[in-house]
């Protein structure tokens, strides 16, 4: 539309303009065309002035034979007036609606007029201006169509169905080179994996046993547990090609271009496997955004016909018509239970291969890999930061690496500059300086992952009652855990502030936890709530601060009543309900059974807690006085200060049985 505007004003400044004529007849239209636009050989050359009322007057008189015509200056004040044997005259029209009055006045007198455009400085450059802009612009749209039709096949405008995967030998050194060797925390995967390139590489022992490798392979586990990195070692391990794309790819708002793009992958992964003999890895990253359940319909939305035309065309490509001897699916996913159940049967994603969170000895191994290049000093050992890290995924441990290497570079620095400051030599500043990463970077580390990085500016800024406050509430949680049984052990307790959280007891269990007994559920509920309870019970303040730990208590108590049979209700099992999750998938009634469970669950392990905070009162507040000075306390100095400060209560009086209370009302 753009260019069309250029190009109207363009051809506009070459059209020559024409006299603009106003006549109430053919007749007089005609003696305008006609009427002389100068005057003859030997007329005088002076041009008299006229005032307008002179004008006006004249036209209305019977004299107004000696006026040949009037000529209109457009954007201009002026009028001149040719007239029989005298002098042109000039008249100034005092305003626009002045001249509009003399054109209404020619008209009914029958006097000649000619209204001419007003000559501007610079309007022959304009308009070569205009011409040139012009030009250049059809320039540029010849040149990007011809570019989108060369670039068909790399995803142009005109190839915006072609398969936007990326050739793993053609992105060289932008792909990393990852061997199994390199993968740690998941051997079953790294071995069903094995097992897999053994098939591509050696296909011919396996055709003999008749057996025939699965068709597709899907990654599944939490975020950063490797999957990815999975894929990329199968791939250079492997005697293949391999192509990467990620879910997103296939998303597009015109219906029938994922589709499309769909049918292009595997059309060029047929011809790289005919071209080199060789097996080809279709590799779809977050295949969730693609291959989701359908059941939008057909009348739904524009992105819902694409994204289940989409994955109807994957469906087909991977189990249809045309053989895909040679080609292997391979795909990743942390949503497992959005997939659509055509895309998981066998004969499409044959095996689903866990890629779950590493265990102790996984997470060691884990460890060794991205500490191999990093100066550790001889106090770590790679067994104790496994035990600190439980639950942490292999991206997390790369991240607390790293910060710890960053952490340790800045401790360095800041050091040896004091140093240098008091004129030692580099040799005795190494000497007291170690370049090394400690346990205490290592412990930043940790705690930077989860709960972002400390804030001693905000930590400084706090009142003592602040202060006060926040370490009553974490001597609260850490002190319940050494009283009531199943509990996890502390590993930590700090007030010191952070971006996720105002202070923190972090619990280690002794081992990988494989799955919870009643008596670990209900101690992780009750040290939940001791926070807020032992602030009830000293300070007597409530703030917002417990609002995570209500969070966690009634997730974990709803958890234990529709889903582990850990209550009244006995053996049950609710799932949830609707596409989204929204909802549990029973009726009104055990809805509200349900919701009365759970309250009185979280009740009485809040009572619990309230009970052991009166107890041990003087325990809390000495706690959180060494607090208050110190901020931090490890493990050694936490198992101190229970041995030598115990509980006035036992385990067994602050015991809550949730199965074994009184038969619910109305039953």
């Amino acid at each position: 539309m753009f260019g069309v505007a250029i190009f109207s004003l363009t051809i506009g400044a070459f059209i020559p303009s024409k006299p603009i004529a106003s006549s109430t007849n053919a007749a007089q239209t005609r003696s305008v065309q006609s009427a002389p636009q100068g005057r003859g050989k030997g007329a005088p050359a002076a041009i008299e002035e006229l005032n307008y009322s002179d004008l006006v007057s004249l036209i209305n008189s019977d004299q107004r034979s000696t006026i040949k015509s009037l000529t209109f200056k457009n954007g201009s004040a002026t009028v001149i007036v040719t007239r029989v044997d005298r002098a042109d005259a000039r008249v100034i029209v005092p305003d626009e609606g002045g001249k509009q009055d003399l054109r209404q006045l020619a008209i009914r007198h029958g006097i000649a007029f000619n209204v001419k455009p007003q000559a501007e400085p610079g309007a022959n450059l304009l308009a070569i201006a205009s011409v040139v802009a012009t030009f250049l612009l059809i320039l540029f749209i010849a040149a990007s169509i011809m570019k989108a039709r060369g670039a068909g096949a790399d995803g142009g405008v005109m190839g915006v169905a072609k398969s936007p995967a990326r050739r793993v030998d053609q992105l060289g050194t932008s792909v990393q080179k990852v061997k199994f060797d390199d993968v740690a925390g998941c051997d079953e995967a790294v071995k069903e994996l094995r097992r897999v390139v053994k098939g591509l590489i050696g296909r011919g022992v396996y055709a003999s046993f008749d057996a025939e490798l699965p068709a597709g392979i899907l990654l599944v586990g939490p975020p950063g547990t490797g999957k990815t990195l999975l894929a990329k070692a199968t791939a250079n391990e492997s005697d293949g090609t391999m192509d990467i794309l990620s879910g997103s790819d296939f998303v597009f708002m015109l219906v029938g271009v994922g589709a499309g793009r769909v049918r292009d992958a595997f059309s060029e992964a047929r011809k790289a496997v005919v071209k080199s003999g060789k097996p080809h890895i279709i590799f779809i990253d977050e295949i969730d955004a693609v291959g989701g359940k359908r059941g939008g319909g057909a009348g739904g939305h524009a992105g819902n016909q694409e994204r289940e035309q989409t994955l109807n065309q994957l469906l087909v490509e991977m189990d249809g018509v045309q053989s895909n001897r040679g080609i292997l699916l391979m795909a990743a996913t942390n949503r497992v239970d959005m997939l659509d159940e055509a895309l998981l049967r066998p004969g499409r994603f044959d095996s689903q291969v866990r890629v779950d969170l590493p265990d102790r000895k996984g997470r060691e191994c884990i460890f060794a890999i991205h500490s191999r290049k990093k100066p550790l000093h001889k106090e770590i050992t790679l067994a104790a930061l496994a035990a600190r890290t439980y639950s942490y995924s292999g991206a997390e441990i790369k991240g607390v690496c790293n910060r710890a290497a960053i952490t340790a570079a800045e401790r360095w620095f800041e050091q040896t500059q004091e140093l240098r400051s008091q004129r030692l030599s580099e040799k005795e500043i190494e000497k007291q300086i170690p370049r090394a990463i400690t346990l205490k970077d290592f412990d930043e580390g940790i705690d930077f992952v989860r709960n972002g990085n400390a804030e001693p500016g905000k930590q400084a800024s706090m009142t003592v009652e602040q202060k006060e406050n926040t370490a009553i509430h974490e001597a609260g949680h850490a002190l319940s855990s050494s009283v009531v049984e199943g509990s996890d052990p502390v590993v930590k307790i700090t007030i010191l502030r952070r971006a996720r959280a105002l202070g923190y007891v972090q619990f280690m269990p002794d081992g990988d936890r494989i799955t919870y007994t009643m008596k670990e559920a209900v101690a992780r509920i009750v040290t939940a709530l001791a926070g807020r309870a032992a602030q009830e019970v000293l300070l007597d303040v409530k703030d917002a601060g417990a609002s995570n730990d209500f969070e966690q208590a009634n997730n974990l108590a709803r958890t234990m009543v529709t889903r582990w049979g850990m209550s009244r209700l006995g053996q049950i099992f609710v799932g949830e309900a609707g596409a989204n999750g929204s909802g549990i998938a029973c009726g009104a009634g055990l809805a509200d059974e349900i919701d009365l469970e759970v309250r009185r669950i979280v009740g009485a392990c809040y009572g619990v807690a309230r009970k052991i905070a009166e107890a041990d009162k003087d325990r809390i507040r000495k706690l959180a006085a060494i607090l208050m000075e110190e901020e931090t306390m490890l493990t050694d100095q936490w198992l101190a200060f229970v041995n030598e400060n115990p509980s006035a209560l036992t385990s067994q009086e602050v015991s809550f049985d949730p199965t074994a209370s009184e038969k619910m009302e109305g039953k």
